[in-house]
């Protein structure tokens, strides 16, 4: 059969192969498409997705440009300035906290210095952030653009799917692909990531889960035109409805070492970055529910962090904590290069079907359990005096605002609640956390199983 249709999947990471490439987007795709793959991961990132789709995928490595000093500068300029104009607008300082200076790179810290003056200047007036924006654009090299022209001009694509938004160093091909007027659109990477003004590329469309995300593109871009901000949902909570990713109870436990006349609950762990002291929380929860015999907790580490802080508590509750780490590729030096394999999402779908409940740090595993109908309780306490980081500052982020009005989590407001708050949710399961559905629908465009359906179509 002759494909009519060509589109190019740009894939700046690990994340855009387990959202978009297993999912059912290519499924939708595949009988009348070409796909095109550019990324830097290497080919062999995607073999899995050619054998799960039955598909040869013309892949090309590409090495993606660094911005010009003034690009940068630009780009970091307005991107502090929005983070002002945001938190002003929602009248919720936590914003601010997603700007970051850099503490190991002298260089970039000047950069970031001067980008906060011109920031805070030009956060007064509107049009003057849209300016800078555009100057930072015309920064880059046109002698970059005329290369990815000629390469776009050779292949010919009808559309370009770029996985997430967060790299500025496709900004070059989007540019190239306006000249040539090819389509392009972009999945925004998270249901948090729209207050932290990290809008790093420009699309003809934009593809956001939830009618909650399309009023926020109204919010914190609204130069952007309603009708190219296309509610499509996500694709990654449909694996979850998906019977061949399931495993027997008695076979799962077998594996992996747990007693299935237990009852399990999943501890999944939070980034460095976000709960340094999330050690602390684990041995706290396992002391909590040490002498409830028939519970076990199953221990999933960050897949970005391996790191050996949890050894200690590991070691000290080995009968009662049983760690299954995510099943990543991290030959990579850094978290870019890291990516789920088809084995991982199998093994996430079993512990939100297998599990009672998952308890963590404001994770978005709250809505993974929410879709097997399963309770989440949040953490929130400090479980060590930090001035550099509090719980109410992390339950203040602007994405938590989409819980206001809703019973979504079980939470955990002391060390001395997690024992009655878990028996609580073990007994009564339905009668915590009574909204999570109501939640999740507001996060993510239901139904669930339609939403590689509605990408496949938005890509087209």
């Amino acid at each position: 059969m002759n494909k009519v249709n060509k589109i190019l999947f740009l894939v700046p990471d690990g994340v855009g192969i387990r959202n978009f490439l297993y999912s059912k987007v290519l499924y939708y795709l595949k009988e009348t498409t070409e796909i095109i793959i550019w990324s830097p991961l290497p080919k062999t990132a995607f073999s899995h997705v050619e054998e799960l789709h039955n598909i040869l995928i013309n892949y090309k490595s590409i090495k993606l440009d660094s911005e010009s000093f003034l690009s940068r500068f630009f780009r970091e300029s307005t991107t502090y300035a929005r983070l002002i104009i945001n938190s002003k607008k929602q009248k919720n300082k936590t914003i601010l906290l997603n700007w970051r200076r850099p503490k190991n790179n002298k260089k970039l810290l000047v950069l970031y210095i001067f980008a906060e003056l011109l920031g805070r200047i030009i956060s007064n007036n509107y049009k003057l952030v849209l300016f800078f924006e555009k100057i930072g654009v015309k920064n880059w090299s046109n002698t970059k653009i005329e290369k990815y022209q000629r390469e776009l001009l050779e292949l010919g694509p009808n559309s370009i799917f770029i996985t997430h938004q967060r790299v500025a160093g496709l900004m070059p091909i989007c540019l190239a692909a306006n000249r040539l007027k090819i389509k392009t659109s972009t999945a925004i990477y998270s249901w948090d990531n729209l207050p932290k003004a990290r809008l790093c590329v420009k699309a003809n469309y934009y593809l956001v889960w939830s009618s909650w995300m399309q009023q926020e593109m109204k919010d914190y871009y609204p130069e952007i035109e309603e009708s190219k901000v296309l509610c499509v949902g996500t694709p990654q909570f449909e694996f979850y409805s998906q019977d061949d990713m399931l495993v027997d109870r008695q076979i799962f436990a077998s594996a992996h070492g747990l007693d299935s006349n237990k009852k399990w609950i999943c501890y999944s762990g939070d980034d460095i970055t976000t709960s340094p002291h999330d050690p602390v929380f684990l041995r706290d929860v396992a002391k909590a529910i040490s002498n409830i015999d028939e519970v076990q907790i199953i221990f999933r580490r960050c897949p970005v962090d391996f790191s050996n802080r949890y050894d200690d508590v590991l070691e000290e509750y080995n009968q009662l904590i049983i760690p299954i780490d995510p099943i990543w590729n991290n030959k990579s030096a850094n978290w870019v290069g890291y990516f789920s394999t088809l084995e991982d999402i199998s093994l996430q779908v079993n512990l939100a079907n297998h599990c009672n409940s998952v308890i963590n740090l404001g994770s978005t595993m709250a809505h993974d359990f929410a879709t097997q109908n399963k309770p989440c309780l949040y953490l929130k306490y400090d479980p060590v005096k930090d001035i550099d980081i509090s719980i109410n500052s992390i339950y203040s982020f602007q994405h938590f605002r989409s819980m206001i009005g809703l019973e979504a989590v079980l939470w955990i407001n002391s060390k001395e609640e997690i024992l009655e708050k878990v028996q609580q949710s073990l007994k009564s399961p339905n009668s915590v956390a009574v909204d999570r559905q109501k939640w999740l629908e507001k996060i993510v465009l239901h139904p669930l199983n339609k939403n590689s359906l509605n990408i496949a179509k938005a890509i087209l």
